[in-house]
């Protein structure tokens, strides 16, 4: 979508909904992968340290893209505003 049309109330929540399941399953799964892993393989707890530390990487990458993404379109909005 274009940045000059205002996004609808629907579509924005929507949006922030899509972004924050994203945010949880990226921050979740990992360990959860690791737990398997670990009871699989036998490896405890190796496997959960190194899924909480991937998907907290992840996680903190992907929300450092939302907030760069929302900077970027609050001055795109400013600048077409002002």
């Amino acid at each position: 979508m274009p940045a000059s049309e205002p996004q609808s109330p629907l579509s924005a929540g929507l949006t922030w909904a899509s972004r924050l399941s994203t945010l949880g399953v990226e921050f979740s799964a990992p360990p959860l992968v690791g737990y398997y892993l670990d009871q699989k393989l036998g490896t405890a707890p190796l496997g959960i340290l190194l899924g909480m530390v991937l998907g907290f990487v992840v996680g903190m990458l992907h929300i450092l893209r939302f907030a760069r993404e929302s900077s970027r379109a609050d001055r795109v909005d400013r600048d077409h505003r002002g």
